[in-house]
């Protein structure tokens, strides 16, 4: 379906809309004044008004604006997780001049019609904008604002173009659910999935939450009965496990392929520790790259600071302290953006598309492109001698290649998975910690390969996607890896910076599985997700590889089976070789700044 044929005429729109809004706009009152501390602005309130869907179907919105008489540049959210958790922040916007529009998703809380995570939420957004500019308090510019699935809800109907939507802000946000937040490529985001979609389920039932045993949950085999005990039962969490490969139920609630359709500056802010820092980088790259306009084009902004999922208020993250420079003032961020775009103020605070956070040297830098074309590709190779199992073994990485090495081997057995413990997160509900933890204990695993650079001479930067080539063999059809990249501090602290995944039947294709033949050495490219980093001089650079991180990823239980169907019984263990001879050089690849 074109564009075209799927956007409602927006003369039967504007008159539809006008008609409705009209009556409803006689029907309410203002439900409350609010008072901004610190401004002189009076927040007005109107609550619960009813926004007409093309099928008739009404979404409930809360309006803020100040008490003048505008009309207001309009700043719009649209949120599965109530509107009336934007109160506070959308006060703060009044207070610099916006109204401000919060919207609950179709089928959730106030709003009419049935939940269906993702798929409404474009069509859906551009009849909210249509009704948005029909309004006598909106000046006709738009901006648009939101973390998370509210990030995505700003993409999603952006290919639909409506001239009055000025400006986004996408934060942690999403391009495909395949490839993050449901999915990595082919791994299932377990303890997010599972808890999302049943407390999701039940909102849109209007029932209370479910109250389960989380920890027995994820550890539930076969996982498509993982939930069979809550009372409210998630159809889209059913989905997600039947559709384990990069299928149609994927791909429409995808905006990989929409990026020539758009035509709107962005801003995109993530963190190097968010589940979506990946995503976010191709939501930014590919609207630069192919976005209708030059001004689109021009117009989008990359930030990633020393967070998580979101823009993180502590200088404390993890086990790591970063600094009061971490911190940022949200509201200052999004404020500066939409005042240029809704107010055309040129006073955005750089020209440069992207500013990131440099981790060690804990200092912001502005650049000119992602990624990093001065970046210098330089090899490490993994090597050992007697084994590179636990930290206290003797592999290493080493500029030099081997010659001829003995392989190093692990014993995978799912029943005993490597829990998860640091690196990228969202939404794990307490089982899945996050950010840069520690991994020493992580590396005290007879199943974890440990590669460590000798002490560094020089302070050296790494900046972009870390590659890991792997030449391996095992004896079952299908397995996982995971890669995590780690900074050793001269007392032993070692500190995940970046890590990467790669499920084997998806090595190929993620559209159709293609499974190993046990006993013959393959090789696989991991990509470690994209990071900042400076390891200072006399830190070492190291390198885990084993085979599970959960419950953040379901475990693989090396076997054939579709994801969803396997039970104890079916599991086998997956005895893993890793090379690295003059034949097969397994390596990691670092973008060193020079």
């Amino acid at each position: 379906m074109n564009i075209e044929e799927f956007i409602v005429p927006s003369s039967f729109m504007a008159r539809t809309m006008r008609s409705i809004c009209l009556l409803s706009l006689a029907l309410y009152t203002p439900i409350a004044i609010i008072e901004l501390r610190g401004t002189p602005e009076v927040v007005r309130k109107d609550a619960d008004l009813k926004i007409p869907m093309r099928d008739g179907v009404m979404l409930a919105a809360d309006l803020y604006r100040p008490a003048g008489p505008g009309p207001f540049p309009v700043l719009l959210s649209r949120t599965p997780y109530n509107k009336s958790r934007v109160a506070e922040q959308a006060e703060q916007f009044v207070g610099h001049g916006y109204a401000v529009v919060a919207v609950d998703s179709r089928g959730l809380n106030a709003s009419e019609g049935e939940w269906s995570p993702y798929v409404d939420e474009a069509k859906d957004g551009y009849d909210t904008q249509v009704w948005v500019d029909n309004q006598s308090w909106c000046n006709g510019k738009i901006g648009m604002f939101g973390s998370s699935y509210p990030g995505f809800t700003q993409l999603l109907p952006a290919r639909f173009r409506h001239p009055s939507v000025k400006a986004l802000i996408p934060i942690s946000a999403q391009s495909d659910n395949f490839g993050s937040i449901w999915y990595t490529d082919g791994l299932y985001h377990l303890a997010l999935g599972l808890r999302w979609g049943a407390n999701q389920a039940a909102i849109a039932r209007g029932e209370k939450r479910p109250e389960i045993n989380w920890t027995k949950a994820v550890n539930h085999l076969p996982l498509q009965t993982a939930l069979d005990s809550v009372e409210t039962k998630s159809k889209f969490v059913a989905d997600t496990l039947k559709h384990s490969s990069y299928d149609e139920f994927w791909q429409k609630m995808s905006v990989r392929n929409d990026y020539p359709e758009m035509d709107v500056p962005a801003f995109h802010i993530t963190g190097w520790y968010d589940d979506l820092v990946h995503e976010t980088i191709r939501n930014f790259t590919g609207m630069r790259k192919a976005s209708r306009s030059d001004n689109a084009r021009r117009g989008q902004r990359l930030l990633i600071g020393p967070w998580g999922h979101g823009i993180g208020q502590n200088s404390q993250y993890g086990d790591v302290d970063f600094g009061e420079q971490a911190i940022l003032d949200p509201i200052k961020i999004q404020t500066e953006w939409f005042d240029h775009y809704l107010k055309n103020k040129d006073d955005l605070e750089s020209d440069s598309p992207v500013r990131i956070f440099v981790m060690g040297k804990n200092e912001w830098r502005n650049e000119s492109e992602w990624p990093l074309s001065r970046a210098q590709p330089t090899k490490l190779f993994l090597r050992s001698t007697d084994g590179a199992n636990t930290r206290f073994g003797d592999g290493r990485l080493d500029k030099q290649p081997p010659i001829n090495e003995q392989p190093d081997t692990y014993r995978y057995d799912p029943r005993n998975p490597v829990k998860t413990h640091g690196g990228h997160g969202c939404c794990g509900g307490g089982l899945t910690p996050h950010g840069p933890l520690d991994q020493r204990l992580t590396q005290e695993r007879q199943d974890v390969l440990v590669y460590t650079s000798e002490p560094l001479k020089h302070d050296t930067e790494v900046t972009g996607t870390i590659r890991v080539r792997l030449f391996f063999s095992t004896n079952v059809s299908d397995t996982d890896f995971f890669a995590t990249v780690s900074d050793v501090n001269p007392d032993g602290q070692t500190i995940l910076i970046t890590e990467g995944i790669i499920r084997t039947r998806f090595r190929k294709s993620l559209k159709i599985p293609n499974f190993l033949k046990p006993g013959d050495i393959h090789e696989i490219n991991i990509d470690c997700w994209e990071t900042s980093n400076t390891f200072k001089a006399g830190h070492k650079i190291r390198l885990h590889i084993t085979s599970s991180n959960f419950p953040r990823f379901n475990r693989n239980l090396n076997t054939e089976l579709p994801l969803g169907q396997g039970t104890y019984q079916d599991i086998r263990v997956a005895h893993q070789t890793i090379y690295h001879n003059q034949s097969y050089p397994s390596s990691m690849l670092l973008p060193v700044i020079p």
